[in-house]
Protein backbone atom coordinates (compact mmCIF):
# COMPACT_ATOMS: atom_id res chain seq x y z
CA UNK A 1 0.00 0.00 0.00
CA UNK A 2 2.93 2.37 0.74
CA UNK A 3 4.62 1.87 -2.35
CA UNK A 4 1.46 2.34 -4.41
CA UNK A 5 1.03 5.53 -2.78
CA UNK A 6 4.17 6.76 -3.10
CA UNK A 7 4.11 5.89 -6.82
CA UNK A 8 1.09 7.78 -7.43
CA UNK A 9 2.06 10.89 -5.53
CA UNK A 10 5.53 11.05 -7.41
CA UNK A 11 3.50 11.11 -10.26
CA UNK A 12 1.07 13.67 -9.43
CA UNK A 13 4.36 15.70 -8.83
CA UNK A 14 6.28 14.87 -12.31
CA UNK A 15 2.85 15.71 -14.09
CA UNK A 16 2.76 19.14 -12.22
CA UNK A 17 6.34 19.76 -12.88
CA UNK A 18 5.80 18.99 -16.35
CA UNK A 19 3.07 21.35 -17.08
CA UNK A 20 4.24 24.52 -15.40
CA UNK A 21 7.71 24.46 -17.12
CA UNK A 22 6.00 24.51 -20.49
CA UNK A 23 4.10 27.66 -19.84
CA UNK A 24 7.27 30.26 -18.78
CA UNK A 25 6.66 32.52 -22.02
CA UNK A 26 3.63 33.54 -23.47
CA UNK A 27 2.70 33.16 -27.08
CA UNK A 28 2.10 36.84 -28.49
CA UNK A 29 1.10 38.01 -32.20
CA UNK A 30 0.87 41.38 -32.91
CA UNK A 31 -0.57 42.64 -36.62
CA UNK A 32 1.12 45.41 -37.73
CA UNK A 33 0.21 47.87 -40.41
CA UNK A 34 2.83 49.21 -43.13
CA UNK A 35 3.32 52.77 -43.45
CA UNK A 36 4.78 54.21 -46.61
CA UNK A 37 8.50 55.98 -46.43
CA UNK A 38 8.68 59.21 -46.35
CA UNK A 39 10.75 60.25 -49.27
CA UNK A 40 13.36 62.57 -48.57
CA UNK A 41 14.46 61.83 -45.02
CA UNK A 42 17.86 61.34 -45.27
CA UNK A 43 19.33 58.96 -42.97
CA UNK A 44 17.30 56.67 -41.48
CA UNK A 45 17.17 56.76 -37.72
CA UNK A 46 15.79 52.92 -37.24
CA UNK A 47 18.99 51.96 -38.90
CA UNK A 48 22.20 51.43 -37.33
CA UNK A 49 23.55 49.24 -39.95
CA UNK A 50 22.79 48.11 -43.09
CA UNK A 51 23.49 44.13 -44.18
CA UNK A 52 26.79 43.14 -44.51
CA UNK A 53 28.52 43.31 -48.01
CA UNK A 54 31.64 41.01 -47.00
CA UNK A 55 32.17 37.71 -45.24
CA UNK A 56 33.32 39.11 -41.68
CA UNK A 57 33.13 36.58 -38.89
CA UNK A 58 31.02 37.46 -36.05
CA UNK A 59 33.01 37.47 -32.59
CA UNK A 60 29.79 37.23 -30.15
CA UNK A 61 29.10 33.71 -28.93
CA UNK A 62 25.55 32.25 -29.45
CA UNK A 63 25.60 31.05 -25.57
CA UNK A 64 24.05 33.61 -22.99
CA UNK A 65 20.89 34.73 -22.86
CA UNK A 66 19.01 35.06 -26.50
CA UNK A 67 15.40 35.14 -27.93
CA UNK A 68 14.05 34.03 -30.80
CA UNK A 69 11.48 36.60 -33.00
CA UNK A 70 9.05 35.14 -35.63
CA UNK A 71 7.60 37.32 -38.55
CA UNK A 72 5.32 36.46 -40.79
CA UNK A 73 5.37 38.38 -44.25
CA UNK A 74 2.16 38.96 -45.52
CA UNK A 75 2.64 41.52 -48.61
CA UNK A 76 4.25 40.53 -51.87
CA UNK A 77 7.71 42.34 -51.46
CA UNK A 78 10.80 41.68 -49.87
CA UNK A 79 11.06 42.65 -46.38
CA UNK A 80 14.85 43.89 -44.45
CA UNK A 81 14.42 43.26 -40.53
CA UNK A 82 16.57 45.30 -38.14
CA UNK A 83 16.53 44.53 -34.68
CA UNK A 84 17.18 47.60 -32.25
CA UNK A 85 18.54 49.31 -35.75
CA UNK A 86 20.87 46.31 -36.81
CA UNK A 87 20.21 43.99 -39.82
CA UNK A 88 19.33 40.61 -39.02
CA UNK A 89 17.66 39.50 -42.09
CA UNK A 90 15.17 39.10 -45.15
CA UNK A 91 11.78 37.95 -45.89
CA UNK A 92 10.37 36.41 -48.73
CA UNK A 93 7.03 37.79 -50.48
CA UNK A 94 4.44 35.79 -48.43
CA UNK A 95 7.19 34.28 -46.50
CA UNK A 96 8.37 34.10 -42.78
CA UNK A 97 11.22 33.68 -40.86
CA UNK A 98 12.59 33.63 -37.17
CA UNK A 99 15.45 35.87 -36.29
CA UNK A 100 17.77 34.60 -33.30
CA UNK A 101 18.63 37.67 -31.12
CA UNK A 102 20.32 38.78 -27.96
CA UNK A 103 18.53 39.35 -24.51
CA UNK A 104 17.01 42.91 -24.47
CA UNK A 105 15.83 43.63 -27.97
CA UNK A 106 13.30 46.67 -27.43
CA UNK A 107 12.14 47.46 -31.07
CA UNK A 108 11.85 45.97 -34.66
CA UNK A 109 11.73 47.73 -37.47
CA UNK A 110 11.28 46.76 -41.08
CA UNK A 111 11.52 47.72 -44.65
CA UNK A 112 10.50 46.47 -48.22
CA UNK A 113 13.84 46.19 -50.27
CA UNK A 114 12.83 49.19 -52.46
CA UNK A 115 12.27 51.06 -49.49
CA UNK A 116 8.09 52.02 -49.78
CA UNK A 117 7.05 50.59 -46.73
CA UNK A 118 8.03 50.11 -43.54
CA UNK A 119 6.82 48.71 -39.88
CA UNK A 120 7.85 49.59 -36.43
CA UNK A 121 6.73 47.86 -33.24
CA UNK A 122 8.37 46.83 -29.79
CA UNK A 123 8.91 43.45 -27.91
CA UNK A 124 10.87 41.61 -25.48
CA UNK A 125 12.20 38.46 -24.51
CA UNK A 126 10.01 37.57 -21.72
CA UNK A 127 7.39 36.48 -24.51
CA UNK A 128 7.34 34.97 -27.59
CA UNK A 129 6.58 36.95 -30.04
CA UNK A 130 4.92 36.39 -33.95
CA UNK A 131 4.95 40.22 -35.70
CA UNK A 132 2.55 39.43 -38.99
CA UNK A 133 3.65 42.20 -41.04
CA UNK A 134 0.52 43.53 -43.40
CA UNK A 135 0.37 46.25 -46.27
Amino acid sequence: MKKTTLSILATICMLLAFSFSGQAQKKISRTVKAKLVTTGQGVNPNIKSEAPENDVEETESRGGGSCNIRFANYTGYYVNIYVDGYYRGQLSPRGGGTVVVAEGYTTIYCITAGKTLEWTDAGTCKNVYTFKLYP
